[in-house]
């Protein structure tokens, strides 16, 4: 009875031996974590006024492999937007993969960063709003990736510029004189509100058609047309006058150098007066000449 109790103890303990290491094998087999690639951004929105370039700074984290892994690369933005991905330093080398080396056992994963450039092209001046970027990272069956977003705000840029691209004109005294201007919008939002004032000399009256303009669309334009009466005593000579259009976003001004020129009725009185001048001193001259 002992030695059967012997032997099934001695049977069970061997046993035990050999499943053991199996069943640890087992287990640490279910407990090994998968192979990741983990995509992170201490800053995934960037804010810019229309035209300005975006660098985003991401970090690369590999964890649950044993041997370095090379990662392909892409990114994806908005369309005709211009997308690339450069190391940290030198950041005028554009890198399409990167070689990730795996955590240590018992030690966190290393992080690697790249940045991230995206910019609109530079004859486009894209409309206020959310523009999504979309970065990847693949190795075989490993992939992550992470979404960025550039924030555009409004720009806004006007111009006041003379139609004929002649920032003098001239003028005659005491008689309408009439200037056309055109208001231009180089931003990427409407200005609204427009009105219009100037800075002349006394006695001068400068009147505009239209006197203000609701709103001018970005990328346009619109005409107004500026009529310069100087009084009608006015000295002729060169004056300069400037006109300001003020809207709810922004305001800019012009100066217009404006030759007065009197009127013709005038240069007419001016000559019958020297004809009578003359002619009184050629009776003079006669009249004593006799004598």
């Amino acid at each position: 009875m002992k030695l059967r109790i012997f032997i099934g103890l001695s049977l069970l303990l061997v046993s035990l031996l050999v499943i053991s290491p199996a069943v640890a094998v087992l287990a640490q087999e279910e407990e090994a974590p998968p192979e990741t690639i983990t995509m992170t951004a201490t800053h995934t929105k960037l804010e810019g006024v229309a035209g300005t370039s975006f660098e985003f700074e991401v970090d690369l984290k590999y964890e649950g492999g044993t041997e370095a892994r090379t990662f392909d690369l892409t990114v994806s933005g908005p369309q005709d937007w211009m997308t690339y991905i450069t190391p940290t330093y030198p950041k005028d080398k554009q890198i399409l993969d990167i070689r990730i080396e795996p955590a240590l056992p018992y030690q966190a994963a290393p992080v690697t960063k790249i940045l991230v450039s995206v910019s609109p092209p530079y004859w486009l001046l894209p409309e206020p709003g959310e523009y999504h970027i979309t970065v990847g990272a693949t190795s075989g069956e490993v992939s992550g990736s992470i979404d960025l977003t550039a924030v555009v705000t409004s720009t806004y840029i006007m111009a006041l510029a003379p139609a004929d691209e002649r920032y003098n004109t001239t003028a005659t005294a005491g008689r309408d004189n009439y200037f056309t201007i055109e208001v231009q919008n180089n931003g990427s939002a409407a200005i609204d509100d427009i009105t219009f004032s100037s800075n002349k000399p006394t006695g001068w009256t400068i009147e505009f058609s239209p006197k203000e303009i609701g709103s001018v669309a970005a990328q346009d334009s619109q005409t107004v047309e500026v009529n310069i009466k100087p009084p009608a005593k006015t000295i002729a000579g060169d004056y300069q006058i400037s006109v300001t259009a003020k809207g709810k976003q922004i305001e800019d001004d012009m100066d217009i150098r404006v030759s007065v020129e009197t009127p013709t009725i005038w240069g007419w009185v001016g000559v019958a007066i020297i004809v009578v001048v003359v002619a009184g001193l050629i009776y003079i001259f006669m009249r004593f000449s006799r004598r």
